[in-house]
């Protein structure tokens, strides 16, 4: 299988150590590029994408990876905000990936319209970094898909998530950073029964988990917090759809310069 570092060169980016000092991410710049489609620049309010991509730090020229990215959009802005000498990995599963999705996908233009990015589709549990080849990594309400299922009698997107963070944290620099925004869910739940129900997480779950793999946690925003969701609807009921009660957390790989 091909990693990461391998692919990037490939395309012919920047392979060179980052910068000692370098800069934070263009963010505002990317938010505002006239190219963004009207759909993207619909859900920044409710995303608070700025404030997010700021608190977790991301820097011009890292090497970022978009687990699940979906459609793309915190993928699209991250390509525009690290730079030409920054890269974005756009993370799908392939069994994840519909006629709508390609489509999608096809529509980013990873590698063209955005020549830092790239369309990465592989299982999860498929997954080998480089060691040391990611300097930043984003969950953007996904953490909770790695129990979820295509179909009811169907496998989760991952049979072993804890597998799965032990190998991002090899794929990390040191002192690389993880940012995880998720759905707040029931306390004392179970992490797929509570992704089957609402798709939502207890977040004491990824901090447990996290640590796990070795990460250090740093701190967390409260913008998204909503003191008005009692977490007990589905995150797609329209009473609460865009609104829900969301953690931001940032985790760390420890070394290097932070």
């Amino acid at each position: 299988m091909r990693n990461f570092r391998t692919l990037i060169c490939a395309m012919s980016l920047a392979c060179a150590p980052a910068a000692l000092m370098a800069e934070p991410a263009d963010i505002d710049a990317a938010l505002a590029h006239p190219d963004r489609s009207e759909a993207d620049r619909g859900e920044d309010e409710q995303r608070h994408s700025g404030e997010v991509l700021r608190f977790l730090g991301l820097e011009q020229g890292d090497r970022a990876f978009d687990y699940l990215t979906v459609g793309g959009y915190y993928s699209e802005l991250m390509a525009r905000a690290v730079g030409p000498e920054g890269t974005v990995l756009a993370h799908n599963p392939p069994r994840f990936i519909g006629e709508q999705l390609r489509a999608g996908i096809e529509a980013r233009g990873y590698g063209t319209r955005l020549p830092n990015a790239l369309s990465y589709e592989h299982e999860v549990d498929d997954i080998d970094f480089e060691p040391g080849s990611l300097d930043f990594a984003l969950f953007a309400n996904v953490f909770h898909d790695f129990w979820y299922r295509l179909s009811e009698d169907g496998p989760p997107l991952s049979a072993d998530p804890a597998a799965f963070l032990a190998e991002l944290y090899e794929g990390m620099s040191p002192g690389g950073t993880v940012g995880i925004v998720d759905h707040v869910g029931l306390a004392d739940t179970d992490p797929e029964e509570e992704m089957a129900r609402a798709h939502r997480i207890e977040p004491a779950d990824i901090r447990t988990m996290m640590e796990a793999a070795g990460f250090v946690f740093e701190g967390e925003a409260e913008f998204l917090r909503n003191p008005a969701d009692d977490h007990s609807l589905s995150v797609f009921d329209e009473t609460i759809r865009g609104q829900t009660d969301r953690i931001v957390y940032r985790f760390r790989k420890p070394g290097g310069e932070s």
